[in-house]
């Protein structure tokens, strides 16, 4: 059952991923560079967590309208007080470039109806792989139906995470892991099986004790 992430974790989320990103740029940048292939009016960031206006910066255009959608309270909460100068910085300039930002603090699984028919992109940063089996169905059939006509989908996940058993718990309390983790090739199967497909896909492999993951998966689709 999900737990309701505390403010803390997803203040701390936040400064991980900045600390991460600067202590290896080779690695971020090959994930954050995929971000360049989101385009269009309307997008949809799932899973969003609180990196929601810093990856807007580097898609390929501004989108004239940009949703979030997470299932903890507390990252928009994040997004509303925090006063991290870096993201200043980043809502600052999805301002600057007219963007109407939407937050919806949901569960995917009661959206359906709310997100069809409305986009022509949608991105998911390591959201994805925290599906398996029936549900990962369920949610891939609600993105098919989210997506407009020959819209396209991004999705960028970590796999063979390296970390505590603490740490995986509080993962998958709050709703930021999978017990068990579908493989690269079990992803994209399941993507295609939705309707989707593969138009791209990138590896890159990863020494753990560096960055604590053994590979980065990139895939893109588009809506068939």
């Amino acid at each position: 059952m999900h737990t309701e992430a505390p403010y803390e974790y997803i203040r701390d989320y936040y400064s991980n991923v900045h600390r991460k990103n600067a202590a290896d740029p080779v690695v971020a940048e090959f994930w954050l560079s995929k971000l360049a292939n989101i385009r269009g009016d309307k997008v949809l960031n799932i899973g969003c967590g609180p990196t929601l206006y810093d990856y807007m910066l580097r898609f390929g255009s501004p989108p004239r309208e940009y949703v979030g959608l997470d299932i903890n309270k507390s990252t928009f909460e994040f997004l509303r007080r925090s006063r991290d100068p870096r993201l200043l910085k980043a809502k600052e300039r999805v301002s600057e470039l007219g963007t109407h930002t939407e937050l919806i603090a949901a569960d995917v699984f009661e959206c359906d109806e709310k997100l069809a028919g409305r986009f022509d992109s949608i991105l998911g940063v390591g959201f994805f792989a925290t599906f398996h089996g029936s549900r990962f169905k369920q949610l891939f059939e609600i993105m098919a139906r989210a997506l407009r006509p020959q819209g396209m989908l991004l999705k960028l996940t970590w796999h063979g995470p390296h970390r505590t058993a603490r740490e995986t718990r509080k993962k998958l309390e709050y709703a930021y892991d999978n017990p068990e983790e579908p493989t690269p090739h079990e992803l994209v199967s399941g993507i295609e099986n939705a309707g989707f497909s593969l138009v791209e896909q990138e590896i890159l492999e990863c020494d753990p004790r560096a960055v604590g993951w053994d590979a980065i998966q990139s895939c893109i689709f588009s809506k068939n």
